[in-house]
């Protein structure tokens, strides 16, 4: 099943008003009372945008579901608008973390968490591609040297830390939950995982800044992978091992579906479909394909798991403004 999208970025008919509640304060409506919001003004853009989806690993990758992007000039235009500034921007300064538990340990989260809001956003977005890139080809090079030299040492080392299943985590490698978001042993499972974050990513990086699109973007990851985990102990197939990056991806999709509802998405490049349908539609038919197991190509359990990730960091930053 493809999916293509036509998206319109309309910041506040596309804000659920419960949203937008959260980040009205005096100092906004003081900020744009009496002023036309011009800067909130955007076109409208078409574009393809391919699959994500998390593989087994023993299995081949097969065609799967996909997600859609936003087109940067909309954000570059959000990004520079008053309500960005009076609501993404300044919540650092509205409530302080609570990680860390003393003052001392929140003032060194807090200049953490600066650091990481400092770094260029594209240094991180395309560090994150880099890192998949690398790993992508560390399972290549380990697979080219078992076939030439029959060596399945630099294979078992790629599996043992970078597939996620309950042998790996049981036996001390509980960064596999994480490091298999960053995972793909065929060329096409990364290239349609990297396409869609490729258009997808920045645009909730520009909403949410560096340091809660990587809260949401590895929390969903993880998320995904302890739902996969979890799911195959209950079907008694505790040997399944899964990797790829959708469950991270499929976090951020749904998160973007929560903000922004009723962007506009095209399946098949022809039938114009809200954000929260597709969402909703992509959710069922993974949950059906995990429960049937027709699916066996796809870790269907970790694309929920990731679609629920997104969707409770929504509610917790309405709720928490995390």
């Amino acid at each position: 099943m493809l999916l293509s999208a036509a998206t319109r970025w309309a910041p506040l008919a596309a804000l659920p008003r419960s949203y937008a509640r959260s980040f009205n304060h005096a100092h906004l409506l003081n900020r744009v009372a009496g002023r036309p919001l011009t800067g909130l003004s955007v076109s409208r853009a078409r574009f393809a945008v391919p699959a994500v989806n998390r593989t087994a690993l023993h299995t081949t990758c097969v065609p799967p579901l996909s997600s859609s992007g936003l087109f940067r000039s909309a954000i570059a235009r959000f990004s520079r608008s008053e309500i960005l500034k009076a609501t993404h921007r300044d919540a650092p300064r509205r409530r302080p973390s609570g990680f860390g538990g003393g003052p001392s340990n929140r003032g060194s989260w807090q200049r953490f968490v600066r650091w990481l809001e400092g770094i260029p956003q594209d240094f991180l977005f395309y560090g994150i591609i880099a890192a998949n890139g690398a790993v992508f080809l560390g399972w290549w090079y380990a697979q080219s040297l078992y076939e030439r030299d029959r060596d399945p040492s630099l294979l078992i080392s790629m599996y043992k830390n970078f597939a996620v299943n309950w042998e790996n985590v049981v036996n001390g490698r509980p960064w596999t939950l994480l490091t298999s978001c960053f995972s793909h042993q065929g060329f096409a499972h990364l290239f349609v995982n990297g396409f869609t974050f490729f258009f997808m990513a920045p645009t909730v990086m520009q909403i949410l800044g560096n340091a809660r699109f990587l809260a949401l973007y590895f929390g969903g990851g993880i998320f995904s992978s302890l739902t996969s985990l979890q799911w195959h102990n209950l079907r008694q197939d505790k040997h399944y091992a899964s990797l790829g990056a959708s469950g991270a991806i499929y976090s951020v999709v749904s998160f973007f579906a929560c903000i922004a509802p009723r962007a506009t998405f095209l399946l098949f490049g022809i039938i114009p479909c809200p954000a929260w349908a597709v969402v909703s539609g992509i959710f069922l038919y993974d949950s059906y394909g995990a429960w049937s197991g027709g699916r066996q190509g796809t870790d269907t359990a970790g694309h929920v798991g990731g679609i629920l990730a997104g969707i409770g960091y929504f509610l917790m930053r309405t709720r928490f403004r995390l």
